[in-house]
């Protein structure tokens, strides 16, 4: 990355990472709500990370899709890669160690070492109507402009019994919460709880399982290079492994190491662009140095991609003006994940 100093919109301005309390996220009382969404906000423009708990997410939930995550990168590599990201058009599949690149940020280039590829592993799984409870089997998507909305690759019930169940089940719950969650975001950027809902119906999530196998310490390059998300905020599940790594304004590195009983939450770029980048997407990186194999889980939510994310007018002024013109989230996320994988024609 370029050593100039990172965007104060992209770095955090403190040295830890809070904890929020997410009981009151469905109370009956619009205070406690509110009082949840002050919290929020506050995280968000000072840090642009926080850990919750009380979140609802159930531990056999989260314990699954771990254990489904190990069961698929122990597989052979031949078996992996009959399901390669490269055969498909939606960027859905499993991605080897060094085929993957970092983003970086729209500030700073990627380096040469992001350019040859990360020193991890992923599968990634993008919106299905099977794992959008709100959905009937008689809904339908809508036009895949930005041909992002299509099917996913999954291992075959020979080699996977059960592994397509389980995640299409995790997505579904996460889908579930981010929706919910993302009412309270509205409260804090004081609009209606209901603001967001008509841009999430198909909402452009993601969901990665990723694997970081121990670096050595003489390893230079990352397990995941240092980069900002790009839909709207991350959920992850970042299993017992500490690698995470945020940057600070002061340029050092915080770690936020698993905490039991949380999830992570972070913004990503669109959420920023609405909130004229008072919200922080803040740069962040993995680097295994612990000798034991890492496994996350990532579920990165974004509104529909043929929606529209514009700076609120509320967060604007004469001499605040929007950050960026109206754009569609389609493009957008297209746009940063063709950047992501190495030779990957889409």
């Amino acid at each position: 990355m370029d050593e100039q100093p990172a965007d104060s919109s992209q770095t955090a301005n403190c040295d830890h990472i809070p904890i929020i309390d997410l009981s009151s996220i469905d109370s009956p009382h619009i205070e406690d709500r509110r009082q949840l969404a002050q919290n929020i906000y506050g995280a968000c423009t000072q840090v642009g990370f926080f850990y919750v708990k009380n979140h609802g997410i159930s531990e056999e939930s989260i314990s699954g899709i771990h254990q489904a995550a190990e069961r698929f990168f122990n597989l052979p590599e031949d078996q992996k890669m009959k399901v390669y990201i490269g055969n498909s058009k939606k960027f859905r599949g499993y991605s080897p160690i060094g085929g993957e690149r970092s983003t970086g940020t729209d500030d700073e280039p990627i380096s040469v070492e992001e350019a040859t590829g990360v020193l991890s592993e992923a599968f990634d799984v993008g919106y299905e109507l099977a794992m959008d409870f709100q959905k009937s089997k008689d809904d339908v998507l809508p036009p895949d402009i930005y041909r992002l909305y299509g099917d996913n690759q999954w291992p075959d019930q020979e080699t996977l019994a059960g592994f397509s169940q389980t995640y299409i089940q995790y997505c579904g719950t996460l889908l579930e919460f981010c929706r919910r969650l993302m009412k309270i975001f509205a409260l804090s950027l004081d609009v209606p709880e209901e603001y967001f809902d008509s841009k999430i119906r198909n909402p452009g999530v993601t969901s990665r399982m990723m694997h970081y196998p121990a670096q050595p310490a003489t390893e230079t390059r990352e397990g995941l290079g240092a980069h900002t998300d790009f839909e709207c905020f991350t959920i992850l599940s970042q299993g017992s492994v500490p690698g995470l790594q945020v940057l600070s304004h002061s340029g050092d590195w915080i770690l936020a190491p698993p905490i039991p009983g949380t999830m992570v939450v972070n913004i990503a770029d669109c959420l920023s662009t609405w909130t004229n980048k008072k919200f922080k997407s803040t740069i962040h990186r993995v680097t295994n140095l612990s000798g034991e194999e890492r496994y996350s889980i990532p579920f990165f939510f974004g509104i529909d991609y043929n929606a529209t994310v514009s700076v609120l007018e509320n967060h604007t002024s004469v001499n605040d003006p929007p950050c960026i013109a109206p754009f569609k989230a389609g493009e957008w996320v297209r746009e940063k994940l063709a950047k992501a994988y190495v030779g990957y024609e889409g």
